[in-house]
């Protein structure tokens, strides 16, 4: 299944904001933790493992994690910090199966391409993102998103964002060098492209 890394995400942040009770325990330790195997992400395993495929879930002697566990973390960590002190759910798929209607959600290389807009942030997000797209090192990779989720948040908080399709594509960037080529020129594709007015909106500058 193409989209199953997503399919997983999405259920699990579902379970995590809660109808609008969310999980609040579990998200502070998705903030606080760097990595899956951090001493503090010990709170997110029972809720990440109990939604996750068996096959996608380490057996190795060492306790090294799958691409699947790593990426799925990795996007749930950039959901929480973009979720805290927000009401609302801040994702949303970025497509819609029904074609006569518009997707609640931008892809987050589309929510970053509404910043580009802005004259004065222009410069140094792009110098971040260079340095993101030319990195093929899966830490140095998420520790970039990771810092963009935070610019994003603090420009726009309320703009829905797919962190499961984020998952997927951190998933197949560590599957080969090849694949890691792919999603390194998607995400310029989707950043570097003019952005739709929904995704310029700055819902919280007057």
């Amino acid at each position: 299944m193409a989209n199953e890394i997503a399919t997983t995400t999405a259920r699990i942040i579902n379970k995590l904001y809660g109808n609008g009770e969310p999980d609040k325990a579990v998200l502070a330790s998705l903030r606080a933790a760097d990595t899956i195997d951090s001493r503090r992400a010990q709170t997110v395993w029972p809720v990440m493992f109990s939604e996750m495929s068996e096959k996608d879930i380490s057996n190795d002697p060492t306790g090294r994690p799958t691409y699947a566990e790593t990426a799925i973390y990795a996007a749930l960590r950039c959901y929480a910090i973009h979720q805290q002190a927000v009401e609302d759910s801040v994702y949303a798929q970025s497509f819609s199966k029904d074609k006569t209607k518009n997707p609640e959600g931008v892809t987050f290389f589309n929510a970053l391409a509404g910043l580009r807009t802005n004259d004065e942030t222009r410069g140094a997000l792009d110098r971040r993102m260079q340095a993101l797209l030319a990195s093929r090192n899966l830490a140095n990779t998420v520790k970039s998103i990771t810092q963009l989720t935070r610019i994003l948040k603090a420009n726009n908080r309320t703009l829905k964002v797919d962190y499961a399709q984020l998952a997927q594509d951190l998933f197949f960037f560590e599957t080969s060098f090849k694949m890691s080529n792919r999603i390194c020129l998607k995400w310029g594709q989707q950043y570097y492209r003019q952005p739709s007015k929904k995704v310029n909106n700055n819902e919280d500058k007057d």
